[in-house]
């Protein structure tokens, strides 16, 4: 099971490494994480800003929006059908 870090946390590693403060090899062995997780961060913050969602949790979210926009759509259909009545 991963560890989870706080958003502040990460977003802090992100800024530091983007400003060439410190190299992610630094940034790894200062604050004891990986250096594969610091370059899966700063990759990540750069796809998107952190959120504070796991993937998972944000493909979820996605999905759900979806799906409410395609109940949005049909219900505005069934509401102009209803109106011309």
């Amino acid at each position: 099971m991963s560890k989870r870090y706080p958003i502040e946390f990460k977003q802090n590693i992100i800024d530091l490494y983007q400003h060439k403060v410190k190299s992610a090899a630094e940034l790894a062995k200062e604050y004891g994480i990986g250096y594969s997780t610091v370059l899966k961060w700063v990759s990540g913050s750069q796809k998107s800003p952190v959120s504070g969602l796991t993937a998972d949790e944000a493909k979820t979210q996605v999905k759900r929006i979806k799906q409410l926009e395609e109940e949005n759509l049909i219900l505005k259909k069934a509401l102009g059908l209803l109106a011309k009545d």
